[in-house]
């Protein structure tokens, strides 16, 4: 790992400069002790609920997220598997159930989804953002960059999937959706 690299920290010609999303700050002096300073602010900002370090958290999705697309025969929605996070599409074929049924269909079904892929992202990111910060921590005191770079944990999701939903067979889809049908 590079000495200059710390994650959300930019050393510039004569300062250090913080920047996470739209929020910065700058510190005057290129010390050690200026630099532990900045690195106490990052972590003072990183333990806001709000806040979540890129590569190291799930997005949540809302209602609003909904977007379903017609292509004649059928409409469909994207989605990602619970199990593994891939991404896939949810069609509903028209010659099998009228338009006018089949988009409440979808909407039900991808709200059930929402509905249970933020209850295991929650969880997800709570482990996280600890995991994160205990490497913020382990900067703190040793001055030397040891936040690895966030990528997404398959084996952690899918153990999170497991123990909030159930197995994978209790399931007919994917989606781990269960009441809403077509």
């Amino acid at each position: 790992m590079d000495k200059d690299k710390f994650t959300n920290i930019y050393r510039l010609p004569t300062a250090f400069q913080i920047r996470i999303g739209k929020w910065q700050q700058t510190f005057n002096g290129t010390s050690d002790i200026v630099l532990h300073h900045a690195l106490e602010v990052r972590n003072q900002q990183f333990k806001k609920p709000t806040i979540f370090p890129a590569g190291w958290a799930v997005t949540l999705f809302e209602k609003d997220d909904i977007s379903i697309t017609h292509h004649g025969k059928y409409i469909q929605t994207a989605m990602r598997t619970m199990k593994d996070r891939k991404v896939s599409y949810k069609r509903v074929y028209l010659s099998r159930v009228p338009l006018e049924q089949a988009e409440p269909a979808l909407i039900a079904f991808k709200l059930e989804w929402i509905q249970k892929h933020n209850r295991v992202a929650k969880k997800y990111n709570q482990i996280k953002k600890k995991a994160f910060l205990r490497f913020a921590i382990e900067e703190l005191e040793t001055i030397y960059p040891s936040i690895p770079k966030g990528e997404f944990d398959r084996n952690l999701w899918n153990k999170l999937v497991l123990s909030e939903l159930g197995p994978e067979k209790k399931f007919d889809n994917p989606y781990f959706v269960k009441h809403a049908c077509f």
